[in-house]
């Protein structure tokens, strides 16, 4: 006789809901997708300003367009129920690392 569902499995009844009284099933996490996307761009943010191309007068702003989505994305990644926490605070390290940069050449007149 069994008392309850085999191991590793959710008390349900057999229509999936959860046991009356019990607490709601909770819904799967959502994808890393916006954490990778912040990664990327704190990582072009950067590099962005090492480019051998000529960026006399705008050197140092030539991060911003990167690390400020990335910033904003590593944020929202970080918080709710998602995937790949890690990675978004890696991401926010590399775009307030990038911010940072870019205040140094700015302040350097580069």
């Amino acid at each position: 006789m069994s008392y309850g569902p085999p191991p590793g499995q959710p008390w349900t009844d057999p229509h999936g809901r959860g046991w009356p009284g019990g607490p709601p099933p909770v819904e799967p996490p959502k994808g890393a997708w916006i954490a990778a996307l912040a990664l990327v761009l704190g990582v072009v943010a950067c590099g962005v300003w090492l480019l051998p191309i000529n960026l006399q007068d705008i050197r140092a702003y030539s991060p911003l367009p990167f690390a400020l989505p990335g910033l904003v994305l590593a944020i929202v990644a970080l918080t709710g129920r998602r995937r790949g926490k890690p990675m978004a605070a890696i991401g926010v390290a590399l775009s307030c690392l990038a911010l940072f940069l870019s205040l140094i050449l700015f302040m350097n007149g580069s």
